[in-house]
This record gives structure tokens, C-alpha cells and sequence, in this order.
């Protein structure tokens, strides 16, 4: 959920063709009026402490407030971290090891039922929270390097030594200086909550937010309601009165329904075939675009997709020239090609462009199957591999490719699809009977950390919630990774750089598919769009027309 820098020419021909614009003279911002949306995919969570869907991270941007945020804007003024809850950047001391925050109390509120206003104590109390073990979160290797912090993921502490309060002052002490504290610190992870909200692995449905806007109802599966939060006084627009998420619906059934009136926007996109009759009838080239009433909008993302390869069980463990066969068997354009136009760009690493260390690679085929060199690195024989993929058609059509892409070097791979919250819950279920899962990953923060560490640090393994799901669990580039990450400039990039092609080409854990970019297609009732660039389409700045 950051920028990206450096896509491809014709990507980022198309990315310029379709950034969003805000509201202008002529189509000023209103208040009032409900915004529908609708789903296929259920959120996987809607407690920040758990939730890890780009989807949600979307709604929380809405609901929450954090010490330090992002702006309502599009392009790089939206990249710019921001002082919210902070009354100011924090102090930082001589080599970077402690920041000292102001968060002034209450000039934050929650909203109903709970009557508590943020604090500092609010954010020891979110950090303490996640790193409970009882959790399970998901963002705990985000905050290990916090003085005291490990001490309380082991179980043998309470509270994290390294964190005070006094008064409005937060100090929060790191074991060494990190350059991407501040970026951490902004996630939605890290969104206030009030000092009561349980600890519970499964999450809270409908937490308090302090944001302009708040989770009025959730019924998992089926909807959730957003209402202004009527305690905000802070700066940020909310423009509508409501935002209703109807879960479960077809994605063909959502573009007709978007067309007649009946719905606003397709929150996980539309069938496949229709992207490039959207982009001709609603883009900015368009009749209805150059009239200032643009509803089709893409925007490039930083972000990759890949077939993880469960490497602590099943055919691929202990076999990395099976998992390279992998590599060259699969068909990446073809695999890209499922998606419709507009989906982004074939790749083969980790790390996509825009982030600091990416190197292009060139390890495998981006053009076309190397099947030869598949089966040699196969050898002989007939193996089974259980394929994990959500019910969205674009997937199931992609897992067809894949499938038949591995049938020619001796892999029968066997499908099964799950509503895309679910997908997440069993991939993330350590000794969950899968040999491969298709993910996706958007950048929380721009550095190489968050897809290496995050994804492929066996150290961070657990119960559930992982979010390496291919298992990679190797003591060696375990090490290599936290090294990488106590460096900083140019030596820390090219630790990931080393890093990525090290195991991108040797361990193979992925076979890394494409890039992607957003598509979103909106009713003729809505205006205001913004594309932030850290979470994507700004819901408090949309409004009916």
C-alpha cells in the first residue's frame, strides 16, 4: 500500500492515463447520502490487530487514527508521513534509537459505545496488544525490535519495558536505530483503540475507531455499515452519511448492478473480459471522461503476486529444484493474461519495481514456458501438490493455467477454492494439507523489509496468522535477513538485493507471477475520487454526486 516508481513504459503510460483527480469547481463535494458497495469476499478481519486484506486496510483508513498517518492525497503528496494523533513528528535520539512522541489528550474521540478519548496510553496499550501472544497477530514482526518486545512474545513478560508514558509523552525504545520505524508505526495496525478492547485471536467485529468514520455493524459474511463517527473533530472529510458493504455478491452481478444505479463500486473488481470495454466506455479517453465524469480509473500498485510453495511438507519440502521446475513450467503472461486488461506486468522476484534493491533478475521465462528445463529438473515421476486459491473467477481461472502448466512435468494439482477470507485463515493455519496457495501482496510501507522479512523469515513462524506461507524457514537466509535489516542506505539495499535473487534463484520458495495495478470501476452517482497511494481509493473524500 505504497507508491510505485518505476513500472514499466506501457504500465506506466497506462497508470498516468488513469490517475484519479480530486473534486473539482464544477463537481463540488456534497454531504449526506449513502455510498453502496459491493463484495464477493468477505474481510478477513476488522480488528486492526488481525486484519491484513488490502481491503481492509481501505476501510480502516477511514475509521482510525494512528500517531502518525498519511494525507487525503493522491500521487507523492499522499506518500508523505504526517503527524495525527502526534501533535508533531517525534524526537528522535542520536543514533535513532529512541522516539519521543506528544500525543495532546482527547483531541481524539471514539466513537459509541465507548466513551474513552486517545492517548498515549492508547498506543502502548495497541502495541502491548499485538504483541500478546494470545493474539496471534500477524504484526508482530513489525514491533520485535522494541526494547522488551520479545520478552512479551515469548510469554515471559506483561508489558514491553521499552515503551513509557508519562503524561502525553510516548517514548518507544528500539534495540538499534531502524530507518523504517516511522513507516511501521503508520500501518493500520498500529490504528487506536480504546484501552477495554479484549484480546481475543479471532478478533473484535465491530471496534470503536476514532476516525471520521466508524464500523456501525458487522454481520461476518453477509454486510458491514460505516456511519460518521460522531465524536471526530478532526481535520479529515467525511463527506457521506453512510457506507454499506453488501458480502457475497457475483462480480457480474455487481457490474450490472453499478451500471443500472443499484450499486456504487465493485470492491474486488468485475469479470475479467469486461476491463477493456470499461476502460473505452468510462476511462479518462472517454466521452463520459473528457466531460469530467470518469468511473473507470487505473492505478499502479506496489505490489506482487506469487505461488507460494509450502516448503514444510508435501512434494516441496527439502526439494528446491522442484520448486525451480515450478518456475519455468508456469506461464506468466498467460497467468497475467486471466486477469483482464489493465492487470500489471509479468515479473519473477520478490521484490517489484519501486522498492529500494530492486534488481531486475531475469532468473525464469517471462515470455513463455521453459518446459525442458522443467522436467529435467523434475525428474521422472508422478507427484500431487493441493493448490489453495480463492473462489474470485480471475483466480480459479489462473489456477486452470497453473494446472495445466504442471501436468507436463509430472505435477496433478489439485484445486481448492475458498472465499478469500477463509483462503487467508487456512493458508495462515501452520500444518494446514496444502502444497501451494496463491497470494498477493501489497507493500505496507516502501522498503525491501516488508516483502523479505515479512513474507520469508522463518523466525516469525507461529500457530497462525503467518503470513509466509510458503513455510520458507531457513536458518541461513534467516540470519541474512536480520542483518539486512539493521543496515541502512545504500548497504541495506543491497543486502535485499542479494536477498532477492539468492532466493528467488537457489530456494525458490515462490514462483512469483506478475505486478499488479488497481481497477476500479464506480456508479455515475459517485465523485470525489482520490487514489491514496498507501491505501487506494479514499472512501472519506467520495461523495454523491
Amino acid at each position: 500500500m505504497a507508491k510505485s516508481k518505476a513500472w514499466a513504459a506501457s504500465a506506466m503510460a497506462l497508470a498516468v492515463a488513469g490517475l484519479t483527480v480530486g473534486v473539482t469547481a464544477a463537481d463540488a463535494a456534497k454531504k449526506g447520502g449513502t455510498m453502496r458497495i459491493n463484495s464477493q469476499s468477505d474481510f478477513d478481519y476488522t480488528d486492526p490487530a488481525l486484519d491484513y486484506l488490502s481491503s481492509g486496510w481501505n476501510l480502516e483508513y477511514a475509521t482510525c487514527v494512528k500517531l502518525l498517518n498519511y494525507p487525503d492525497k493522491a500521487g507523492a503528496a499522499g506518500s508523505q508521513i504526517r503527524p495525527e494523533a502526534a501533535s508533531a513528528l517525534p524526537k528522535v535520539s542520536k543514533g535513532g534509537k529512541v522516539y519521543t512522541f506528544n500525543v495532546p489528550p482527547n483531541r481524539y474521540k471514539f466513537s459509541p459505545p465507548s466513551k474513552q478519548g486517545v492517548t498515549a496510553k492508547t498506543f502502548k496499550f495497541v502495541i502491548e496488544r499485538i504483541a500478546n501472544p494470545e493474539m496471534q497477530s500477524p504484526f508482530q514482526p513489525f514491533i520485535a525490535d522494541i526494547v522488551g518486545a520479545q520478552a512479551v512474545l515469548d510469554g515471559k513478560a506483561k508489558t514491553i519495558s521499552g515503551i513509557k508514558v508519562k503524561g502525553s509523552r510516548l517514548t518507544i525504545t528500539l534495540t538499534q536505530g531502524a530507518p523504517d520505524f516511522l513507516a511501521r508505526i503508520a500501518m493500520p495496525s498500529f490504528c487506536a483503540l480504546p484501552t477495554n478492547t479484549p484480546v481475543d485471536p479471532n478478533g473484535v467485529d465491530a471496534p470503536s475507531g476514532a476516525g471520521p468514520y466508524y464500523i456501525a455493524e458487522r454481520t461476518p459474511k453477509r454486510s458491514v455499515v460505516l456511519k460518521r463517527n460522531p465524536n471526530y473533530k478532526g481535520p479529515r472529510t467525511a463527506n457521506l452519511s453512510e457506507i454499506r458493504y453488501t458480502i457475497g455478491v457475483d462480480p457480474a452481478a455487481t457490474l450490472l448492478a453499478i451500471k443500472s444505479g443499484q450499486s456504487d463500486y465493485a470492491l474486488d473488481g468485475v469479470p475479467p473480459s469486461e476491463y477493456a470495454g470499461l476502460w473505452n466506455q468510462y476511462g479518462p479517453s472517454s466521452k463520459l471522461g473528457k466531460a469530467g465524469k470518469q468511473q473507470f480509473f487505473v492505478n499502479p500498485q506496489l505490489g506482487t503476486r506469487y505461488i507460494a510453495m509450502n516448503t514444510e511438507r508435501g512434494v516441496f519440502r527439502g526439494n528446491a529444484k522442484l520448486r525451480q521446475a515450478v518456475n519455468f513450467a508456469i506461464d506468466r503472461p498467460n497467468i497475467l493474461r486471466q486477469g483482464g486488461a489493465y492487470a500489471g506486468k509479468v515479473t519473477d522476484q520478490i521484490l517489484p519495481p519501486g522498492i529500494n534493491g530492486f534488481k531486475e533478475i531475469n532468473a525464469y521465462p517471462l515470455r513463455a514456458p521453459d518446459v525442458s528445463k522443467a522436467k529435467a529438473l523434475a525428474g521422472s515421476g508422478s507427484r500431487t501438490a493441493v493448490y489453495y486459491a480463492s473462489t474470485n473467477p480471475i483466480d480459479g481461472l489462473r489456477a486452470q493455467v497453473v494446472q495445466a502448466n504442471l501436468r507436463q512435468i509430472g505435477i496433478d494439482v489439485q484445486v481448492k477454492q475458498f472465499a478469500r477470507a477463509t483462503q487467508i485463515l487456512k493458508e495462515g493455519t501452520r500444518g494446514e494439507p496444502f502444497d501451494m496457495t496463491y497470494e498477493g501482496w501489497i507493500a505496507d510501507y516502501a522498503d525491501p523489509f516488508d516483502f523479505v522479512n515479512v513474507l520469508l523469515d522463518g523466525d516469525n513462524l507461529k500457530d497462525s496468522n503467518n503470513n509466509n506461507v510458503a513455510y520458507f524457514n531457513n536458518p541461513t537466509y534467516n540470519k541474512a535477513m536480520d542483518q539486512a535489516a539493521k543496515l541502512f542506505g545504500a548497504a541495506r539495499y543491497n543486502a535485499y538485493a542479494k536477498l532477492d535473487q539468492d532466493i528467488t534463484t537457489k530456494a525458490a520458495p515462490w514462483a512469483t507471477t506478475h505486478n499488479f495495478a488497481a481497477r476500479d470501476i464506480y456508479s455515475s452517482r459517485i465523485g470525489g475520487q482520490v487514489y491514496q497511494p498507501t491505501y487506494g481509493m479514499n472512501l472519506s473524500q467520495l461523495f454523491v454526486r
